[in-house]
């Protein structure tokens, strides 16, 4: 069972907050146990909870769970108004509220994957066996029930991208020792576009969830050097998420493994989104460098540099947070990493800071060789990552996939002379044409068109039937799904 704070994946809608100012917050809320979409105010909200005070959310994702589970209102509810505190205010199940996206799935011959090919397998041909949180789930094939698989999949087309770099990097790095192999294209079973992916599933807990029951072995540090070598400066790929969750021990061979790939991307496309670049603006939101990822090929010496600079930060963010991990994992020190938060977020103390002073161990950390070999292994790393010619002059056999998914084919059809608003989120190419799909739309719109649309939903883990098979779509085997 999911905890609340896990449990709802929210995305701010609006102004951000302003600092001081009492104001209502608005959100978009994916409830990951039902997978349904609603609306979420939360009025007269201090500006400071909503960045820096998570005890605040767990208040009202708590209540909002309690609401969702104690049947005070229904599955079909699209917006909630409620106090800071976790008291309900009211509540809608106007449909024209309903704010459910609906995004493009690909078919799989878009995915230009390196050989051998990749299964598919379709979505209604995998069970679900556990809910792991935001859009990821075990499942085991209908074909094979002993086979404990993580389905990932997406909802959005915010997430479109990380699926779509994902199965490319895991497709050509599939026979990486320590980076998770895909297994499958997961397919829809109607419109047969590619919804997510599976990966085989390690037993054991992350390095997050293991720190007071295993010692950290100073193998694994090494291993992910090692790793982290071998994308970025041999495939040009930046991971750019190495945290302790994303990091877990094969209790087969007892190697380090990376097992989220979803912010990964190519060397100097980092914010690479499916959308063609010139269609994007700047947002000031991601940080100071965030409009390089946008740029469209150089076409100035100004640019290419500029370009370069951001592609060396890239890499250094990986090395970075490869300290923090380390350096955290073995001294717990909070000065310069938020032991919850961001690795790689430097608070007032360089690299530099870190590598030299000695290391002390944390009386709570279990490790099997002295805190100093640890910086030892570090230090080595670094000199011999800064020694390495591929780490001026680029990958020595880089990865490269599509940067972009392939537009989506029919979309701009009228159904039953039903023209919905444009909202082609400056996709300048769909701009003249009112769509009912495509990479970012509402569900309700495309309904109200005619158009099928991929659903997810599916009931509470609470009211799931035991005697029963509950597929990945969100339907009961019994219950006329394909075979």
């Amino acid at each position: 069972m999911m905890d609340a704070a896990s449990r709802f994946f929210q995305l701010l809608v609006g102004a951000l907050p302003q600092a001081g100012v009492l104001q209502d917050v608005c959100l978009s809320v994916c409830d990951s146990d039902t997978r349904r979409w609603l609306q979420l105010k939360i009025v007269d909200m201090d500006a400071d909870a909503v960045y820096q005070s998570p005890e605040t959310w767990v208040v009202i994702y708590t209540a909002l769970a309690a609401m969702i589970d104690g049947r005070q209102a229904s599955n079909a509810i699209t917006s909630v108004v409620m106090t800071a505190d976790g008291t309900i205010v009211s509540t809608s199940w106007d449909e024209s509220n309903d704010i459910t996206p609906g995004t493009f799935y690909a078919p799989p011959a878009d995915y230009q994957l390196a050989r051998p090919a990749v299964p598919t397998i379709r979505r209604d041909h995998l069970v679900e066996l556990r809910r792991l949180g935001p859009f990821a789930d075990l499942v085991a094939p209908l074909s094979s029930p002993s086979e404990q698989l993580v389905f990932k999949h997406y909802e959005t087309h915010l997430f479109l991208t990380d699926v779509w770099c994902s199965i490319h990097i895991m497709a050509g790095l599939r026979d990486h020792a320590h980076i998770v192999p895909i297994q499958h294209l997961v397919t829809h079973e109607d419109c047969g576009g590619v919804v997510g992916f599976t990966m085989p599933f390690l037993p054991g807990g992350t390095l997050q969830d293991t720190l007071a029951s295993r010692p950290f072995k100073l193998k694994w540090a090494k291993q992910l050097f090692q790793t982290l070598d071998d994308l970025n400066l041999q495939h040009g790929i930046d991971h750019r998420d190495i945290r302790l969750r994303n990091l877990i021990v094969d209790p087969a061979t007892d190697n380090l493994v990376i097992i989220d790939l979803g912010s990964a991307r190519s060397r100097g496309r980092v914010g690479t989104t499916c959308v063609p670049p010139a269609a994007l603006q700047p947002r000031e939101s991601q940080g100071p460098l965030s409009w390089l990822a946008f740029l469209p090929p150089s076409s100035s010496e100004e640019e290419e540099k500029a370009r370069a600079r951001h592609i060396k930060m890239e890499t250094d963010e990986d090395v970075n947070a490869a300290i923090a991990t380390l350096h955290g994992l073995v001294t717990r020190d909070p000065t310069d990493w938020s032991w919850e938060g961001e690795s790689g977020l430097w608070r007032g103390r360089g690299i530099d800071d870190i590598t030299a002073a000695p290391w002390t161990a944390h009386p709570d950390v279990r490790l099997d060789s002295p805190a100093e070999a640890y910086r030892a292994a570090l230090n080595d790393w670094l000199k011999q990552r800064r020694a390495d010619p591929r780490y001026p002059n680029g990958p020595s056999t880089p990865l490269d996939f599509p940067r972009h998914m392939p537009i989506p084919r029919g979309d701009t059809v009228h159904v039953q002379g039903y023209q919905p608003p444009i909202a082609t989120n400056g996709d300048e190419e769909l701009a003249d044409q009112a769509v009912v799909s495509g990479y970012n739309f509402f569900r309700r719109d495309a309904v109200r068109a005619g158009r099928a649309v991929v659903e997810w939903a599916r009931p509470l883990a609470s009211d799931v039937d035991p005697a029963r098979t509950l597929l990945a779509n969100g339907q009961y085997a019994d219950d006329g799904a394909k075979q």
